[in-house]
């Protein structure tokens, strides 16, 4: 055997210890395509490692009482996985010409170790130090969607996707594709070959809703970002129109195609990356799904909920953290708060509450400890009062030219009709770091790490 892997089996082991003694926490930070999860991925980790540099954290008890030693990266357990490019995510924010880091392509993992002096317990009477490893790890959001078709067979993935199609901007979107679906039936060919056409046609008219409409609950995500599957015969399938006869040959294909798209393209994506985690971040951007419209923010309503349903949740005893370990702590996270000015960002938590009402009910009935919070993972602007009294943020826009606004307002329940058709519109601010400026700003990252972290940390 050779010293690598040896080396790999024993870090794979030491893994298995420190999760059954609680020293190692598995942060799952779930969020759909465009919440921010690079974002605030990359500002946990600034925060973290320079925590002792810092004058910012004043709700993190660990830092602010001195007990945190230090930080490190260090390399993970799995080495089947990409590593998180945080160096080149803080390159991009800081650089000559700085930007935000490029979305989420493929799945990547990164591991921080914190060392910190214990207050309670046994640890804190035997050593006057003790380690937590904590793993992030970032995916694309539009593969997260397809977790709950794993509880769905063919014919009722159909059945919701059809009554979807139906409502609002989809039925203009896919009215001309059901058309097609019609008219393909009357043709003669090969199955195979016509089922492919329709599914890169169904393909463009997702891309359509997400692009035109900015709609959430698009599946299968996988085409929306294909990965390593463009153009492979596993997304060659589309959900059945309900008011139209399934062909027998054509039905065969299309079960076969999702049972394997269940089977070897979703379940292996969860059970590596969703199954054991045990602290979970649900990140949302309800300020984008605003200015979308009210189609937008019902399908936000919608993807939440049902993602929700993906999750197992439970108290983790010592045997559950080894064996089987599951979410016993949540954090319902509004991104991008420094579009807004900080007297509307409690409205935002609680239209976040609002629109994840019937998640909130599974977490208190399943008695699962969670918590609101409205976060910006990099704060790209800066809040201010007028002699008025009005709230202004100061920021750069896409010229990176420094730019004042005024601060919009956030509903802090579901918009009206009057509020629908005046609409909504929120500023865009983009980075303007130097490479000397670390750690970056943020706004409430301090009390969002207190609260998944503080308890392992005392």
């Amino acid at each position: 055997m050779s010293d690598k892997l040896t080396k790999n089996i024993s870090h794979r082991a030491r893994d298995l210890i420190d999760r059954g003694l609680d020293r190692h926490i598995r942060l799952a930070i779930t969020g759909l395509s465009g919440a921010g999860k690079t974002a605030l991925l990359s500002g946990l980790l600034e925060q973290m490692l320079y925590a002792n540099d810092s004058s910012a954290l004043p709700y993190w008890r660990v830092a602010k009482q001195q007990r945190l030693i230090g930080a490190r990266l260090v390399p993970s357990s799995d080495w089947s996985i990409a590593r998180f490019d945080y160096e080149g995510a803080v390159n991009a924010l800081t650089g000559e010409n700085s930007s935000w880091p490029q979305s989420t392509r493929d799945v990547s993992e990164i591991r921080i170790e914190l060392k910190f002096k214990p207050v309670k317990g046994l640890a804190s009477k035997l050593s006057d130090s003790r380690k937590v490893t904590v793993d992030l790890i970032d995916y694309p959001g539009e593969w997260l969607l397809d977790l709950p078709m794993l509880a769905q067979n063919y014919q009722q993935w159909s059945e919701q996707q059809s009554r979807l199609s139906e409502q609002g901007a989809r039925a203009e979107v896919f009215a001309g594709w059901h058309n097609r679906v019609r008219e393909s039936m009357q043709l003669e060919g090969d199955a195979d070959e016509t089922i492919r056409r329709l599914a890169r046609d169904y393909q463009q008219q997702l891309q359509r809703c997400k692009k035109e409409f900015g709609l959430y609950f698009l599946q299968p995500g996988r085409h929306l970002l294909p990965g390593e599957l463009a153009d492979a015969p596993a997304l060659d399938f589309f959900p059945w129109p309900t008011d139209l006869d399934l062909p027998e040959s054509w039905g065969e294909l299309l079960q076969q195609k999702y049972h394997y798209y269940q089977q070897q393209v979703i379940k292996p994506f969860y059970k590596s990356y969703f199954q054991d985690f045990n602290r979970q971040v649900i990140l949302v951007d309800v300020l984008t799904a605003l200015e979308a419209g009210e189609d937008a923010l019902s399908e936000l309503k919608l993807a939440l909920t049902e993602l929700m349903k993906s999750f197992e949740y439970g108290n983790n005893h010592f045997l559950k953290r080894l064996l089987s370990p599951q979410i016993d702590r949540v954090a319902l996270v509004a991104s991008k708060v420094d579009h807004i000015g900080p007297d509307q960002h409690a409205a935002l938590r609680q239209l976040l509450a609002q629109l994840l009402q019937n998640s909130r009910q599974q977490l208190d009935f399943e008695r699962i400890e969670y918590k609101t919070f409205s976060v910006a993972g990099i704060s790209v602007s800066q809040a201010g009062q007028l002699s008025d009294g009005t709230v202004v943020l100061d920021g750069f826009d896409h010229d990176r030219q420094r730019v004042r606004v005024g601060a919009p307002k956030v509903p802090a329940t579901w918009p009206n009709k009057k509020d629908w058709q005046i609409g909504f519109a929120y500023p865009r601010f983009y980075p303007h770091f130097s490479s000397v400026q670390s750690p970056l700003p943020h706004i409430r990252l301090d009390q969002l790490l207190d609260y998944l972290l503080g308890d392992k940390l005392e």
